[in-house]
């Protein structure tokens, strides 16, 4: 992958990204949280107007390893990647539709503010939130920082750089979460869209319009290239065929909507704007940014697979992180696009990259060490600085495993504990705080499990420990059980707490009183 770019173009890359670092920086420290300490946590970035709060909630669920890896899914297993985005734009629907309103009229600063608000939290319940939700981020950053270090590798020609780019990277990223507070970050997300979006539609055209504007001949193509003939238009590429492919494609879908639902970073940004109307409106246009982005990637992708397809095979499953460049040099010969494209890549992963470690770092110094009532935005403004610096170090360390799995444990937990809490504390009045406890840890654990015992981790050449087996089911997706079984924890646990069947559970009557205001 060391001819992505000729030196000349290279420059031009570095050059345009360390401006636009540059620039990020001055706008983080301006636009920042630049009175007090508090400022970090407190919802100051509704200076900022509903839209552009829509435009970078939509940012926040862009990730790198969205236009890296779901492209080389989609050029590679052809519908079952196209699965997965529709999936994430489901999510956006009943983010929209369920949650971003309610949310915001409940919760001030964190989710779990709503939690308590609707009566089925409590210490106990703000710290498992907390714990699980730095479990989310966790893995979240650890892909972001190692895919963005794999592409500053491969562009500079030196693949033995990839850990020192990881980590320069991971410190530049915290340095702007840290500077920038919520309202900061927001502009870095604003500007990123400004940039990735119309790079990305471009790119999509310049597909079309390779292909004569002819979806039919666009998708023949595809399916040649691809190697795979009319399987590519069909579902099984990736998730298997029989039982287990119906239950991974279904859990794939699942595990995608439920997981966008809760993304931490969506639901910071959707507490800290105007009203609980503002959040309604940047729901909407956080729609359709990511209908437009999702298009873009589709044609992206499909277009991979018809004018590098070959390649990519040859190359392995670890060239999908280059698909998107791999295209535009297939598109311009001359390194332009390519040199866009690497941009739009570094630029995504900073964005996203700030926004979750600025969620951890507010779940981690509020939720879990401030539970006792003294949190402040000086301990989350140290939570953050430590998050982004201990995933810098575990994703140079992991930064040869399996990304996939990495990816399925950040979905299946976010999917299955944070979601149908989230739900159930918006939407039933009999929700309890030991009926979060029971779904928080309980889809936590299942999750974990469901995965270690999958062939992720264990007996085939791409597992975590490929010298071992010790599987005992065939799905690698495990949204399917680990989803409803969330939802059913968090129901057996409430129906069975000694304290409601007692009457001495407050929930239902706080949530009349909230809801009547």
């Amino acid at each position: 992958m060391t001819t992505l770019l000729d030196p000349s173009s290279r420059s031009l890359v570095f050059a345009v990204f360390s401006v636009f670092v540059v620039i990020c920086l001055m706008l983080c420290i301006v636009t920042g949280a630049d009175e007090d300490d508090r400022a970090l946590v407190r919802s100051d970035s509704r200076r900022l107007r509903s839209w552009q709060q829509g435009v970078a909630m939509g940012g926040d669920t862009t990730t790198v390893a969205t236009v890296t890896v779901l492209v080389g899914m989609v050029a590679t297993s052809g519908f079952d990647g196209l699965g997965v985005m529709l999936g994430s734009l489901v999510g956006v629907l009943l983010l929209l539709v369920l949650v971003v309103e309610p949310l915001r009229g409940h919760a001030s600063r964190t989710a779990a503010d709503m939690l308590d608000a609707r009566g089925s939290g409590g210490p106990r319940v703000r710290v498992s939130w907390g714990v699980v939700t730095l479990l989310v981020c966790f893995p979240l950053l650890v892909v972001q920082l190692v895919v963005v270090g794999n592409v500053a590798a491969a562009l500079i020609g030196q693949p033995g750089v990839r850990t020192g780019c990881i980590v320069v990277i991971g410190c530049v990223m915290t340095a702007l979460a840290v500077s920038g507070g919520i309202r900061g970050t927001g502009v870095v997300m604003l500007a990123k869209s400004a940039i990735a979006l119309p790079v990305l539609l471009v790119a999509a055209v310049l597909v079309l319009h390779r292909f004569g504007w002819d979806p039919g001949r666009l998708l023949d193509a595809a399916a040649h290239g691809s190697g795979t003939g009319g399987a590519f238009l069909r579902p099984g590429g990736y998730t298997g065929e029989g039982w287990v492919g119906a239950v991974n494609r279904i859990g794939q879908t699942v595990g995608m909507t439920m997981a966008t639902l809760a993304m931490p970073a969506v639901l910071m940004r959707a507490i800290s704007t105007k009203s609980p109307r503002g959040a309604r409106s940047g729901g909407r246009w956080m729609l359709g940014e990511l209908t437009l982005l999702y298009g873009a990637l589709a044609v992206v992708g499909v277009g991979a697979a018809a004018l590098v397809g070959g390649a990519l095979r040859e190359a392995g499953p670890a060239a999908q992180v280059f698909t998107p460049l791999m295209l535009g040099r297939a598109l311009d010969s001359g390194g332009i696009l390519v040199a866009a494209l690497a941009c739009v890549l570094f630029l995504t992963a900073l964005a996203a990259v700030v926004d979750v470690t600025l969620a951890a770092g507010i779940a981690l110094g509020r939720d879990v060490l401030g539970a006792s009532g003294k949190a402040d935005g000086a301990a989350s403004r140290w939570s953050a600085a430590l998050t982004g610096v201990v995933s810098s170090v575990v994703a140079a360390v992991a930064a040869d495993w399996n990304l996939v799995v990495i990816s399925t444990l950040w979905l299946a937990l976010c999917g299955a504990a944070l979601a149908p809490v989230l739900l159930y504390a918006l939407y039933w009045p009999g929700f309890t705080a030991r009926g979060a406890l029971w779904c928080l840890w309980g889809a936590t654990a299942l999750s974990v499990a469901a995965l270690a015992l999958s062939p992720y981790t264990s007996g085939t050449p791409e597992s975590l420990f490929p010298g071992h087996d010790f599987r005992i089911w065939d799905v690698t997706i495990p949204g399917l059980v680990t989803v409803p079984a969330g939802f059913l924890l968090g129901w057996l646990g409430s129906v069975t707490d000694p304290r409601r069947a007692a009457g001495g559970v407050k929930g239902a009557g706080r949530r009349r009183e909230l809801d009547t205001v």
